[in-house]
């Protein structure tokens, strides 16, 4: 299920918020929007992402995921973008399926994912894709559109 709502990410009462990053920059975790937040909030997340990096390749469409903590949701990171400014529409088909396997698999009640429009068109391009893999998912979806 999806819900398009407003709001501020950081304050979802979600299990994981899930975010689209640069396969490239990963230190910068796509140091826009709302992976910047989570970096500056949970600077602990963004060091698990660059720990991994380091011994791992992050390829276009892979996840990475960041268990909840103590006073923070899980982080689940996607590798969406291209570079720190442009989203791969490819990467971010591939990441969003990966994420819906994911969430059935490990039984995710809850996702928060920011608007995802670096460089895409929110509504012909990414608004489809996420109906296309996370509609009708048992885990609720809740998108932030502003």
């Amino acid at each position: 299920m999806i819900t398009f709502i407003s709001g501020d990410i950081l304050r979802a009462n979600t299990e994981f918020v899930a975010l689209g990053v640069a396969t490239g920059a990963p230190e910068g975790g796509g140091a826009a929007g709302a992976a910047a937040k989570v970096s500056s909030k949970w600077p602990e997340v963004q060091q698990h992402l660059r720990q991994f990096t380091r011994g791992n390749k992050f390829q276009g469409g892979d996840l990475f995921v960041v268990a909840p903590g103590k006073n923070r949701p899980g982080v689940i990171f996607m590798a969406a973008l291209s570079d720190a400014e442009h989203v791969s529409a490819s990467f971010l088909n591939r990441a969003l399926r990966k994420l819906a396997r994911y969430c059935i698999k490990h039984k995710v009640a809850s996702v928060a994912l920011p608007k995802i429009e670096a460089g895409v068109d929110w509504e012909d391009e990414v608004k489809p894709l996420l109906e296309k893999f996370l509609e009708g998912e048992r885990t609720e979806f809740y998108v932030y559109e502003d």
